[in-house]
């Protein structure tokens, strides 16, 4: 059984992946991965008839994607165990078509995150309260992510020299219309310097140097905003 975990919520979609792993799990990226070398580490691994499982990561990206179909084909017709694909992002149907009848796991990122993200002001006491309401449906973690592609998308909406960065690009008329109001409301200096603290908070978290939860952090910046 081949299983797919996509999703537009890469940081819950990964953990499902990884939980899904055991010390007797073999893992493979597709970048870096030809069939040949496939073939020969499962035969090497002995998994043909066991109950192993397989885990494959950047199959879905512009390098790993190559050999998407013969990859599929093989997995499917020889591979009795378990195999888990994670794509950081979410697929449309034709990426996931060249496999017969998996299981798809689409982890989606809550509406209310959304709602927090588009509501955000300088000096408003509704972004704290927006931020408990997102938090009470996910981790904190994700909305952190969020956050930070929120202000990176603000500070590049506003500057004409950024439009050529395929985040922006990608960008619905109407999501750009949405993005240059809300940049409007704070101006550039002072999302530069609200991102500025957004890097404070993720390199004292990743570091281990707050004393505070990322939670408790968040509240803190939304208080200075």
């Amino acid at each position: 059984m081949v299983t797919i975990i996509h999703g537009n919520d890469p940081v819950t979609s990964r953990k499902f992946f990884l939980d899904q792993k055991d010390k007797d799990s073999v893992t493979f990226d597709a970048e870096a991965l030809e069939l040949s070398e496939l073939e020969l580490s499962l035969q090497g691994s002995g998994l043909f008839g066991s109950t192993k499982k397989v885990f494959i990561e950047n199959l879905f990206t512009r390098k790993g994607s190559k050999n998407i179909e013969t990859i599929a084909k093989y997995l499917e017709s020889t591979i009795d165990s378990p195999v888990y694909i994670w794509a950081d992002k979410e697929l449309p149907a034709k990426s996931i078509s060249p496999f017969k009848k998996p299981e798809i796991q689409n982890f989606k990122i809550p509406s209310s995150i959304f709602s927090f993200l588009d509501g955000l002001r300088p000096n408003s006491q509704q972004n704290l309260a927006s931020f408990h309401t997102a938090l009470s449906g996910t981790e904190p973690e994700i909305i952190f992510f969020m956050m930070i592609r929120q202000f990176r998308l603000l500070l590049g909406i506003g500057n004409e020299s950024n439009n050529n960065i395929d985040e922006i690009k990608r960008l619905a008329p109407w999501q750009k219309g949405k993005l240059l109001r809300q940049a409007s409301l704070f101006g550039t200096n002072k999302l530069k310097e609200i991102y500025g603290l957004i890097y404070k908070i993720d390199k004292s978290q990743k570091t281990g140097a707050s004393n505070l939860t990322l939670t408790q952090d968040i509240d803190i910046l939304l208080l200075e905003i």
